[in-house]
């Protein structure tokens, strides 16, 4: 049996590069992973909604399916948004009804919104942008290195914060179509130390998936809302346990 495809959906304003740390252990441990800059990332045409994020996620999925592989799908902060929306349809017991092979077994969200049907990320972060972002329309940027990389030294803060890009403002106000995590099972990775998604908003979302009676796994993890630059052998190790929950 093959071994299982793993999906990265990366976040608002970050390419696929910033785990590539993460990425290099997966693929020393012999899975395959399947990532690429999201289109509201660094778009010369800023996405004016989610669309084109939601079709380029999919065909990520698609492509690691191929002929019938097992998937894992991990979503970092705003590509949760992304994965509600998109990987509906794409769950292993769902392809299955449709008498197809292979598909999700299990997505993870890595401090990520994780959200019911019809919320934007604006909505989910109170209706109001708070004062680190940098709104210049179509686009939004981020002000502040130490919301993303508090818990690396200040000078790794400043380098990586350099390689960050523009992000069609747009996609932060579309709301969501579907909430995949309704039939998918879910894993959730809790950064206690996260100063862009507070632990207490991923805990908050946490309570609303579980109170909507849908199967999540919590786990903890005391670092900033970047894991895999500050803490990349436990964000490896974390992957594989969530892609052992979904071979379960």
């Amino acid at each position: 049996m093959s071994k299982t495809q793993i999906v990265v959906i990366p976040g608002a304003w970050h390419a696929p590069f910033y785990m590539d740390a993460v990425f290099s252990k997966l693929q020393n441990l012999g899975y395959t992973v399947h990532a690429r800059q999201m289109p509201a990332v660094g778009a010369s045409n800023a996405p004016k909604d989610l669309t084109e994020d939601v079709a380029a996620a999919r065909s990520l999925v698609e492509e690691a399916i191929g002929s019938g592989n097992d998937v894992v799908a991990i979503a970092h902060s705003w590509g949760g948004i992304v994965a509600g929306t998109g990987l509906v349809g794409l769950g292993k017991k769902e392809r299955e009804a449709e008498a197809k092979k292979g598909g999700l077994t299990r997505v993870g969200y890595m401090a990520a919104f994780i959200v019911p049907e019809g919320v934007s990320l604006h909505n989910a972060i109170g209706n109001r942008d708070p004062p680190w972002f940098d709104v210049q329309e179509p686009y939004v940027y981020a002000k502040d290195p130490a919301v993303f990389y508090n818990d690396l030294p200040e000078s790794e803060q400043q380098d990586y914060y350099k390689k960050l890009m523009s992000h069609s403002y747009a996609t932060f106000h579309d709301k969501t179509k579907a909430a995949s995590w309704r039939k998918i099972p879910t894993s959730y990775w809790l950064c206690e130390d996260d100063q862009a998604i507070p632990a207490s908003a991923q805990e908050a979302m946490i309570k609303g998936v579980q109170d909507a009676g849908a199967e999540i796994e919590v786990q903890r993890v005391k670092a900033g809302h970047s894991p895999f630059l500050s803490r990349p052998d436990e964000t490896a190790e974390w992957i594989v346990r969530v892609v052992e929950a979904g071979a379960k």
